[in-house]
This record gives C-alpha cells, structure tokens and sequence, in this order.
C-alpha cells in the first residue's frame, strides 16, 4: 500500500512529539473537542439504528481529551478512552499507547479512533485492535482522504495513505468486514466507517 510515514530517529522521539499536542499553543483542541463530541454523537446514533451494532464497552484510541468518549457516554455506552497525553485531570481518557493496548484479549465490544493518521505502526496497532475486540466485534473509524484524495497532513500526523479505500482493503485484509460507509466534513474531508471483525 502506498503511504508516507514521518521519519523519527526513534520510537521515543514519536511519543514525546504525540504526546506535545496539548502544549499551550494548542489550545485550539478544547474547542474542537466539544464540538466533535456533539457531531460524532449524531453519527454514532445513525450508527447504532442502522447497523447490526450492539451497545456494549467502548475503547477510544488517540481519544485526547475525550470528546469521543462523551459521545459514547451521552449513547448510554460504557466508554473509556486512552492517550499518550490525556492532559490532567481527565476522568474519561486514560493514559495509554495504542500500540501496545493494556486491556486484555478480547475484552472489548466497540473499538473507535479518528487518530490512525497518527500511528508509528500502523499494522501493530491493527493488530492491537484485533487482540482486544470480542469476537464479531465493531471497528469505528473517521478516516481523512489520502494525500492522493487532496488531504495534506498537519504537525502531529505519522502516517498518512494515498486514497481511503487504500486504508479500507488493508483493514479488511486484517480481518474485518466494512459494513458502513458515510463521507465527513468534520474534523476533516474524509469517511465515517464501521467494520465488524469477522
């Protein structure tokens, strides 16, 4: 698949560049996470009455301060998210590394992330999700268009991919099986997508 990954001398020079998101100058993220939480709630609900998807747990990867998990929450789910910088203070994000999940084997119902873009190994984290959802469980993904599609990245994005389907077959390839698509506006041009692990 073609991609472009950004170049780190190592993997912890990723996670002290992640992990600076929530500077000072980024205060910009407290206002995107209310509003986010709002409009991914209406997807989330469109989600929950047309697709066979059961409510149950949730895990929010890369979930920053948690406006992800609210949406959940607000669905009368029980969700939890993680981060490699949830900031202080933040009862629905824990501290946490999507490539190495600290949950146990298939212990999760609802896996969701909009912060793939963001992953120095994109194949471990998918096989991170795969250990940890239940059997016929549910993969959400907000997916931005690839650098083909249009979609330049910004600072903080890792790992970005030439076109969505691109992204899709790779997914399904792992084992799951797209069974939703809807194109997005927000937080970026791009696809809502629910796949479920077959």
């Amino acid at each position: 698949m073609d991609c472009f990954k950004k170049q780190y001398k190592d993997y912890q020079e990723y996670i002290n560049h992640q992990k600076g998101k929530l500077d000072k100058e980024n205060y910009w993220i407290q206002g995107f996470d209310e509003n986010y939480s709002k409009i991914l709630k209406e997807r989330l609900s469109d989600d929950f009455m047309s697709c066979d998807l059961k409510k149950g747990n949730v895990l929010c990867l890369g979930a920053r301060l948690g406006g992800e998990v609210r949406a959940f929450i607000e669905l009368n789910c029980f969700a939890v998210g993680i981060d490699l910088n949830p900031g202080e203070k933040n009862k629905n994000v824990l501290h946490g590394d999507f490539h190495d999940i600290q949950f146990p084997n298939k212990s999760i119902d609802i896996i969701f992330s909009n912060s793939l873009d963001h992953s120095f190994d994109f194949e471990k984290v998918l096989e991170e999700i795969k250990r940890v959802l239940k059997d016929e469980g549910f993969l959400i993904l907000e997916m931005a268009y690839g650098y083909e599609e249009g979609t330049k990245t910004g600072p903080y994005e890792a790992f970005h991919w030439a076109k969505i389907d691109d992204m899709i077959k790779l997914i399904e390839d792992y084992g799951f099986k797209l069974i939703r698509k809807g194109r997005i506006d927000i937080p970026e041009s791009g696809a809502h997508c629910v796949f479920k692990l077959k």
